[in-house]
This record gives C-alpha cells, structure tokens and sequence, in this order.
C-alpha cells in the first residue's frame, strides 16, 4: 500500500472512532443531564453536515478517489450520530427552546441572509461550493459561539468531555483529508468550500472549549 494511502486510511479510521465514541458517550452523558446544549445547535449542526456531505460528495462525482470517498463516508456516519443525539435530547423532555435558541436563530439568519445576497451580487448560485462552504459557517460555526454563551450562562455539565475532545481531533482530520485531496486534484472550489467551513468550524470549538474548561 503507498504511503500516502496509510496516511489517508489512517486519518479515515481515527474519525470513524471518533464518530462512534461521541456516539456513544454524549447521548449517554445526555441521559443524565442536558444542561448547557442547546437544540439550535444541534440542529444547525445537522445542516452543517448535509452542507459538507455534499460538498464531499459533489467534489469525489468531479474526481472520484479513495480520499473523498472516505470523507463522504466519514460525514454520513456524523449524520447518523447526530440523529441520535437530537432524539435523546427531545426524549428527555427538557426545554426544548430557550432564549439563547432565538438568539441563535437570528443571528444565523441573518449571516445566510447576507450570504446569499452578496453571492448573488457576484453573479454566484446557492449552489456554488464556496458560498455553501460560507453558508456552513453560521450553521456550525457561529452555533457553537453561542453554544459557548449557553455553557457561560447555565454551565456545560451536558457536554461530554469525549465530544469536547474529539470535536478538535476530527475537524483537524477533516482539514488533513482536504489538503491531502489538494494534492491529487488542485485547490478547486469544492475544497475551498469544504476548507472555510472547517476553519470556522475549528475556531469557534476552540472558544467553546475555553469557555467549558474556565466554566
């Protein structure tokens, strides 16, 4: 096997155990106690998925190979994880919308508001790869800012620790198999799409986790 290959699958099979870890411990933890997550963000979440997913598997239709093949894999399985998550949160009963839900709501409206109008000044379909990889940021990125303003005001006891953790492992991954794929077909604008999307993805998990740890 080449060694970009080993490279590749090894990065494929750390995110499917991530995947499968958060799909374990955070609907667990979230048997216990929801306190701090919030449904936007979950459900903004899934769109951010959906956003990527096909992202990822519109950039392997253009050029097919074992690179993003796995990453679409790798954003199915996070789907799925997802689903599960968002069915405990509702089967516990908890509140479901909040204020900071509404807060989160606007902002993000607002921000794919903005998107698409300045998309289509520059003449740019809802379609084109970077402006849904703009569009990714404010169903995932700014989500987890004010995920981060959740956890400040009533505390992140229903934030597993794994997810925290591995909220970091797998968009570092992510961006690995991007820029490995870079070097097998170029910096077209699947990728550029799929590369804003995690890099805001990053940033605002990083201020989640500030917030988690101080909180």
């Amino acid at each position: 096997m080449q060694k970009k290959h080993l490279l590749g699958d090894g990065l494929f099979y750390l995110q499917m155990f991530c995947a499968l870890a958060v799909g374990i411990a955070q609907p667990w933890l979230m048997q216990s106690t929801t306190k701090g997550i919030s449904i936007t963000w979950l459900l903004f979440w899934g769109l951010f998925l959906l956003i990527n997913l096909s992202l990822s598997y519109r950039a392997h239709q253009v050029l097919p190979s074992r690179v993003t093949k796995q990453t679409v894999i790798v954003y199915a399985t996070w789907a799925v994880v997802l689903v599960i998550t968002v069915l405990v949160f509702l089967w516990q009963g908890t509140t479901i919308w909040s204020e900071i839900d509404t807060l989160t709501a606007i902002l993000a409206t607002a921000g794919i508001v903005l998107t698409l109008t300045v998309g289509r000044m520059q003449g740019l379909p809802v379609v084109d790869p970077v402006v849904r990889g703009y569009l990714a940021v404010f169903f995932k990125g700014l989500p987890q800012l004010t995920l981060a303003y959740s956890i400040w005001q009533y505390g992140g006891e229903g934030l597993s620790v794994v997810a925290v953790l591995v909220g970091h492992i797998t968009v570092c991954t992510r961006l690995g198999q991007i820029f490995l794929s870079l070097r097998e077909a170029g910096w077209d604008r699947n990728r550029q799409g799929s590369a804003i999307s995690e890099i805001a993805n990053e940033g605002s998990w990083i201020v989640v986790t500030i917030v988690w740890l101080i909180r």
